[in-house]
């Protein structure tokens, strides 16, 4: 008998340099949408985005460098499956 995969929602939130703000677009989120799963891709930030991201409960995918909103949004179907 085959697995049963049960598909998960996500939500991607891009970040360059955001740290005044993205904790608690990771908290609101896990807070009014629990199902779903809370993906920041930080965009080469050089402030504290990544950590305040993870801290507050998202993955995190770092771009090593800035990439714009079209080289992020095209970035995480791919990271995603993997």
């Amino acid at each position: 008998m085959g697995t049963i995969i049960t598909p998960t929602k996500l939500a991607v939130v891009p970040a360059y340099n955001e740290a005044d703000s993205v904790g608690n677009v990771v908290r609101s989120l896990r807070t009014h949408a629990p199902e779903y799963d809370v993906l920041v891709i930080d965009d080469g930030s050089t402030d504290a985005t990544m950590k305040i991201a993870t801290d507050a409960g998202a993955r995190v995918l770092r771009l090593p460098f800035n990439l714009g909103i079209g080289g992020e949004s095209n970035d995480a179907p791919t990271r995603r499956r993997g």
